[in-house]
């Protein structure tokens, strides 16, 4: 009776074309604008890639050239080009090269030509000015001091291995990925609407086939848990279709974990079922009411995730963190955050394991208050 039940209300719920419309082709196409408007610029503004610049001297063993080789090798912040200064200017012309760095064979001296203002030219030229600083002080102590050059050649190189590049994590920082796991988010959220209709399909004053449930031979429970199974098992497919789209259509990559991604969709899928039965079951509004209760608590938890305002998490982190260890919407994007950046799986499953208590404690309020319903036609 069990799978006979689940089945058909699989095939109510794929009938139903709201549900498929809100579910499947509105997180589709938000998706879809997010990476079209935001996905380019940080391509190309967020991103860091090697620097190209092109080196103009007579001589390829001058001391610039020298540093310059050593960023290309060691910190991998620059890409060189050796060339001719009318080749370098062209090069420059053409946009091959961000910077051209002309270095004077006698005088050693060195500047910076740029064709536009950007963060990478700004780069180049704070090198240009460290060297022409490090440049001016070996000069001063050759003629003031010339036994002290070899402690301040030490000194420099002390300065110069005192930042290391380096991250905490392998897994990529794209601050967008933020927004991307709010949406996944609100589409697990948007279950709350079925599990709305599981409710009123279960009251006998909201419904007529609620109605003919009260008065069936078989248990209530028995044909309730078909309900809500079937309930999560559609919008865990609605909401690991959302990822698959974004990762293999969008190319987003939201991170390697995929098996615990899914294993995301279906806890958060559960948690937007229950909230919204739980909703169904409290009081005898309408069922307009309480539609928009649901729509409403699933948008203002998706806002304090950062689906809106990508700060709007860490914000909510500094100014009142007990108020994201409780909201659904944060927790299912903390999970999928914490599965991209840290190495461990600790804080993963923490978020998880808040929200398992959340849908035992939704759970449970709402067998409670069905238990208690009685009907004096029935």
């Amino acid at each position: 009776m069990f799978f006979r039940l689940y089945k058909y209300s699989i095939f109510q719920s794929v009938r139903c074309k709201l549900v498929l419309f809100w579910n499947v082709i509105f997180p589709v196409v938000l998706g879809t604008l997010f990476q079209m408007t935001f996905g380019g610029y940080v391509e190309e503004q967020v991103i860091f890639r090697r620097i190209p610049v092109a080196y103009a001297s007579e001589q390829e063993d001058g001391a610039f050239g020298q540093l310059l080789k050593g960023l290309e090798e060691d910190s991998e912040l620059v890409k060189v080009q050796t060339a001719e200064y009318k080749k370098a200017r062209q090069l420059l012309k053409e946009g091959n090269v961000e910077g051209v760095f002309c270095e004077e064979p006698d005088t050693g001296d060195v500047t910076l030509i740029v064709a536009e203002q950007g963060v990478n030219q700004t780069i180049l030229n704070s090198i240009l000015k460290q060297y022409q600083r490090a440049k001016a002080t070996f000069s001063n102590i050759g003629r003031e001091n010339p036994a002290g050059i070899q402690a301040a050649a030490v000194r420099l190189e002390e300065e110069r291995r005192y930042l290391k590049a380096g991250s905490v994590t392998e897994a990529s920082m794209d601050c967008l990925l933020d927004g991307f796991y709010s949406l996944i988010a609100m589409t697990c959220l948007m279950g709350a609407t079925s599990g709305l209709s599981a409710a009123t399909d279960f009251k006998a004053d909201a419904t007529s086939l609620a109605a003919r449930r009260a008065v069936a031979g078989a248990s209530r429970m028995s044909m309730l848990l078909p309900d809500l199974a079937a309930k999560i098992t559609m919008q865990f497919l609605y909401a690991a279709f959302s990822i698959c789209y974004l990762s293999f259509v969008l190319g987003v990559e939201l991170g390697e974990h995929g098996g615990l991604m899914f294993l995301t969709a279906l806890v958060g899928s559960a948690l937007g079922i229950m909230i919204g039965f739980l909703v169904g079951v409290v009081g005898k509004y309408s069922y307009g009411v309480k539609e928009g209760l649901c729509i409403g608590f699933m948008l203002v938890s998706s806002f304090f995730s950062g689906l809106m305002f990508q700060s709007m998490a860490r914000i909510v982190e500094m100014y009142a963190p007990a108020l994201n260890q409780v909201n659904p919407a944060t927790l299912i994007a903390k999970s999928l955050y914490s599965l991209n950046i840290y190495d461990n799986l600790g804080p993963y499953f923490h978020c998880m394991g808040n929200m398992v208590v959340l849908i035992l404690v939704l759970g449970m309020a709402s067998f409670l208050l069905v238990r208690r319903e009685r009907y004096a036609a029935v």
